[in-house]
């Protein structure tokens, strides 16, 4: 039987993050294109080896169907500030915050450290964010 998605499979640690201990400061990589905000997490093969997040800009819910992990998901406001934080979003469902702006999907995990927030907010100001 063919797996036309094979090359989609998770291929990140299959524990928690290597790097959440530690004080390496949160890259962003923005998905503007339709496939890259399909696709999500399920584009990086090497997601959870060092600290990134996903922006989705303009998005307000988000799915994790086909997703092999949880995540954890940072809803932001109009002004960048955070909206609202969901952890350990479970594979196979639908998030939505009303008030949120843009979304940043983060390995699970990533919002039990004690700096979650100053390090998205950071992130958003330094525009440390890769397109």
């Amino acid at each position: 039987m063919s797996r036309p998605f094979r090359q989609l499979s998770w291929r990140g640690p299959r524990g928690p993050a290597p790097w959440l201990d530690t004080a390496q400061p949160l890259r962003l990589y923005c998905a503007r294109s339709f496939v890259a905000r399909l696709l999500g997490l399920r584009g990086w093969p090497d997601w959870g080896t060092s600290p990134r997040g996903l922006l989705l800009p303009d998005c307000r819910a988000v799915h994790t169907l086909g997703l092999a992990q949880a995540v954890d998901l940072v809803f932001l406001d109009a002004g960048g500030r955070v909206a609202g934080m969901r952890s350990r979003v479970a594979p196979g469902r639908c998030v939505l915050q009303k008030n949120a702006r843009s979304v940043i999907e983060l390995p699970a995990g990533y919002g039990a450290r004690r700096d979650w927030q100053a390090q998205v907010e950071a992130a958003c100001l330094a525009r440390k964010i890769v397109v």
